[in-house]
């Protein structure tokens, strides 16, 4: 992920001084690979987050966005396109095998942007088979945006939860259960505020 870097690191000064992100609870970021999974509420969100975390994140990004400029620089970061329509075995496959090669992977439970509330029951239940066949744990991160939304020069929390490995998971229930029991981690931190 050597273009990924590099990209990182000419946008980082950019975002630092435009969108003003803390990290806070960096500490609780394992050395392992992991599942990142956060709340959506802007196209700023996987950009913070990409530039918070030092170690790569492998970000799921919707296939409609495979075009142009933007698919082009996408496509530089390698993300993981999706299709929304169906379940996408082809994109959970590169996810499962971006973890087993040492890369942490990014997904966006609720699918989509959501503005409002994040509630647990929003997300999809990829998450927790990626987590799964991907033989890692999951790492909530809440985007807590003051007023709801990124504005520029506004202070951006990024809030890291505590790693939920997979084997706590297991005792969950169903890929169902376990997907919003990841996704309501970062909706208590976001309640939380």
């Amino acid at each position: 992920m050597r273009r990924y870097k590099v990209i990182r690191a000419f946008a980082l000064p950019f975002v630092k001084f435009f969108l003003r992100y803390k990290l806070e609870n960096k500490e609780k970021i394992p050395d392992i690979p992991f599942v990142l999974c956060a709340n959506h509420v802007s196209l700023a969100d996987p950009v913070i987050l990409a530039c918070a975390f030092k170690t790569p994140v492998r970000f799921m990004a919707k296939s409609e966005l495979n075009k142009g400029a933007l698919g082009f620089v996408l496509r530089q970061l390698e993300v993981v396109y999706v299709n929304r329509e169906q379940a996408d075995l082809g994109a959970i496959r590169q996810c499962v095998g971006s973890l087993k090669e040492g890369t942490s992977v990014g997904i966006f439970p609720q699918g989509t942007r959501v503005e409002g509330q994040a509630r647990a029951e929003q997300a999809l239940d990829g998450i927790a088979m990626i987590c799964a066949l991907g033989k890692t744990g999951a790492l909530p991160v809440a985007l807590i945006y003051k007023k709801g939304r990124p504005k520029l020069f506004r202070r951006t929390r990024v809030v890291v939860g505590d790693f939920i490995p997979v084997e706590e998971l297991a005792s969950v229930g169903d890929r169902a259960a376990q997907s919003r029991y990841i996704f309501g981690k970062v909706c208590e931190m976001i309640d939380n505020g």
